[in-house]
């Protein structure tokens, strides 16, 4: 028996608003189907309010749940770090010189989840 490639990733979030524009027009994710769906190639990324019946009420805000980690071409790193600090998203990692391992940029979502912008060795 195997699995299959991975078809989605539900998020819970406390805050569906801000996440929404988070990884809509910050990240720019396609949105697919509802507006709280985004395309990631594959794999759906469903954001879903804490409360309902997957995800109880009782997590507190910020406290992560889940890391994202995307790989991006080395000159995109920097681009995409520019992005974070011109839009004042809190830069937990900032990526190293060029050219110098580990090429790795974290932030932090709206809720506190790390997404994870990586250069591929």
């Amino acid at each position: 028996m195997t699995l299959g490639p991975l078809a989605r990733v539900e998020l819970a979030c406390h805050d569906l608003v801000r996440q929404r524009d988070f990884y809509g027009r910050v990240l720019g994710l396609p949105v697919i189907g509802s507006g709280s769906c985004f395309g990631l190639g594959p794999v759906a990324l469903v954001l879903r309010p804490r409360g309902d019946v997957l995800f109880p009420a009782a997590a507190a805000p910020g406290e992560p749940v889940v890391v994202l980690a995307f790989p991006v071409e080395d000159a995109e790193l920097d681009r995409w770090h520019r992005r974070m600090l011109t839009l004042r998203i809190a830069v937990l990692d900032a990526p190293g010189p060029s050219g110098a391992p580990p090429r790795v940029m974290r932030v932090a979502d709206p809720e506190g989840n790390l997404i994870e912008l990586f250069v591929a060795a």
